[in-house]
C-alpha cells in the first residue's frame, strides 16, 4: 500500500511537472532562407516573414507585465547561427548606460540565455545600448538608437553554444531579458519567461522550437507567442469599457473648459478605442496592444483632467 501511494504521489508530481513545461512561452524559430544584414535598424527584410514575440514580464512582480517601456524579439537561424532582433521601448534614450566594450547587467542591456541540446550548460550573452559585449568569442552586435529606444541585432554561432547546430524540431529552454535602468525603477528588470528566480532560473525558461521556412503565417504564430499578454490586454480594456460610460459624460463637460479641459479630446478618444476593442469578439492583435498601451494610467488622467476643469468652474482658475 506505501509502495502504491508513493508511486501516485511521483506520478503526481511528474504530471505536475509536464503541465507546468506546456506552460511556459514557446517562440517558434524559423530557418532563414539567408542572413540577415545587420546595423541594429531591424529593417532588413528577412525579419519582416518571422512572429515578434513580446509582453516581457516585471521580474520582481510575478505575472506582471512592462507597462511603460515594453521589449520585443524575433529571432531566426541558419546551418551555422542563430540571429536575434531584439526592441527595447526607451523615452529617454539620452539616459541610457553602457560604452562599446565591455557589457554588463549593471547597464542599459539585454540578456540572452540558450541551452541547446547535447550542451553541459546554457550559455549567458550580455550585450548594451551601445554594442558592448559580454560572453562568447564569436557572436556579434550592432545597436542604434533613436527618440523612441534602441534596437539590436546579433549573430550567435552555434559552436559559441557549447552543442551541435539544431535539426528541425528540436526544442531547447532559452531566455530573452533586459536591464533598464531609467524610469520606471519598476520595471528595471523584465524577461520574455515568466521567472521565479532570477534570470537564471533555469527550469522556468520558455522554449526555442526549431523549424523549417516560415510558412508566411506570422499573425497568427504572433497571436499564438503572445496569446497570455493579448489575453491580459483585453481584459484591462474590458474593464476600462465598463467604466467607459462615466468618464466619456464627465470629458465631455471638461473640454468645454478651455485650458483647464486640455487634453479631454484625446483622452475621450482613448476611451472610445478601449470600449471599441473590448466589444470585439476577435480584434486585431497588433491593435488591441497598442490601443491597450496608450490607456495606460488612463483612468488617472481622466480624473486629473476633470478635477481641473472643475476647479476652473468653481473658481474661475
Amino acid at each position: 500500500m506505501k509502495m502504491q501511494m508513493t508511486i501516485a504521489v511521483y506520478a503526481l508530481f511528474f504530471a505536475a511537472f509536464l503541465a507546468a513545461a506546456d506552460e511556459r512561452r514557446t517562440y517558434p524559430c524559423h530557418r532563414l532562407a539567408q542572413a540577415p544584414s545587420m546595423d541594429g535598424k531591424i529593417n532588413d527584410s528577412v525579419w519582416k516573414n518571422l512572429p515578434e514575440a513580446t509582453g516581457f514580464y516585471v521580474l520582481s512582480q510575478p505575472g506582471q507585465c512592462a507597462v511603460e517601456k515594453q521589449t520585443y524579439f524575433k529571432a531566426g537561424w541558419t546551418d551555422d547561427a542563430i540571429y536575434f532582433a531584439i526592441r527595447a521601448e526607451e523615452t529617454t534614450p539620452q539616459k541610457m548606460t553602457g560604452s562599446s566594450g565591455f557589457a554588463t547587467h549593471m547597464e542599459d542591456s539585454v540578456e540572452i540565455f540558450l541551452f541547446p541540446s547535447g550542451a553541459q550548460a546554457y550559455t549567458q550573452l550580455i550585450a548594451n545600448s551601445a554594442g558592448g559585449r559580454k560572453g562568447g568569442k564569436g557572436w556579434t552586435v550592432k545597436t542604434s538608437v533613436d527618440p523612441a529606444g534602441w534596437g539590436l541585432e546579433t549573430r550567435i554561432p552555434f559552436p559559441d553554444l557549447g552543442g551541435g547546430s539544431p535539426k528541425v524540431g528540436d526544442k531547447w529552454p532559452a531566455n530573452v531579458a533586459r536591464n533598464m535602468l531609467s524610469e520606471p525603477l519598476s520595471e528595471r528588470a523584465t524577461c520574455w519567461p515568466l521567472l521565479e528566480k532570477g534570470f537564471h532560473d533555469v527550469k522556468n525558461f520558455g522554449w526555442f522550437v526549431f523549424h523549417g521556412p516560415s510558412g508566411g503565417d506570422v499573425a497568427n504564430e504572433e497571436r499564438e507567442i503572445n496569446k497570455a499578454y493579448l489575453m491580459s490586454m483585453r481584459g484591462d480594456l474590458k474593464k476600462l469599457s465598463r467604466l467607459a460610460g462615466k468618464y466619456v459624460v464627465e470629458l465631455g463637460e471638461a473640454k468645454k473648459s478651455g485650458k483647464a479641459g486640455a487634453g479631454a479630446d484625446d483622452l475621450l478618444q482613448k476611451w472610445r478605442n478601449a470600449s471599441k476593442l473590448a466589444g470585439q469578439s476577435a480584434p486585431d492583435y497588433h491593435e488591441t496592444l497598442r490601443t491597450s498601451r496608450a490607456c495606460a494610467g488612463l483612468r488617472l488622467k481622466s480624473e486629473e483632467c476633470i478635477a481641473r476643469a472643475t476647479m476652473e468652474a468653481l473658481f474661475g482658475r
